[in-house]
């Protein structure tokens, strides 16, 4: 995920978002939003992805169709869901395009045996795995579910500062972990991942 900048390093721009701002593609205000949402952004599409680099090409072209579409976002709801629904939805159409020029699907359980220039090391085909699971996982959450298990559990942030990030309190927060840890320990493949990462 190589648009993403450190969590240290970033201070969220926060909603509403200065429209005359947004609409006249302000440098700052754009470089911002690309720091900040890029992470949630990756993580929504990871699962329409062959593989992380992969996924890091659909992110940027999914930029591309974001400041194309600038125009369209009338503040109905937070920038952030409006980026990842436009984000979402050019995956999905790129998806129904291959189905109906016949490619065929890449399942991401089997990504590691696709042929490559040489046999991966089994541990870094296992990591990558697991890393398929978890991502296909959290591509089947609701949005603001999937968003704050992103700011809060991977990228490391604070309670706050995932409250301000989302533009709820604190307690919102808190209830969407909770809801959405509680779907993903219901999925099977989870509950497998788990026991493997906890011996079982």
């Amino acid at each position: 995920m190589n648009s993403a900048a450190p969590a240290g390093d970033r201070q969220d721009i926060g909603e509403p978002i200065d429209l005359a701002r947004l609409y006249a593609r302000d440098p700052r205000l754009l470089t911002q939003l690309v720091q900040d949402l890029s992470p949630r952004i990756w993580v929504a599409i990871r699962s329409y992805a062959r593989d992380d680099d992969h996924a890091d090409d659909l992110l940027q072209d999914c930029w591309v169709r974001i400041l194309e579409r600038l125009e369209g976002f009338k503040q109905r709801g937070p920038f952030s869901a409006w980026a990842i629904a436009v984000s979402t939805n050019l995956c999905k159409v790129r998806v129904r395009k291959k189905k109906l020029a016949g490619a065929e699907p890449v399942a991401l359980d089997n990504i590691g045996e696709l042929p490559g220039s040489g046999p991966d090391p089994l541990d870094d085909l296992q990591a990558r795995r697991e890393r398929n699971t978890l991502y296909g996982a959290l591509g089947t959450l609701p949005d603001r579910e999937r968003e704050a298990i992103v700011l809060r559990v991977l990228e490391g942030r604070d309670v706050w500062e995932t409250a301000s990030a989302l533009g709820v309190t604190p307690d919102t927060v808190r209830s969407l972990l909770q809801r959405g840890m509680y779907r993903l320990r219901r999925m099977p493949q989870i509950r497998v991942l788990l026991g493997e990462w906890m011996g079982e």
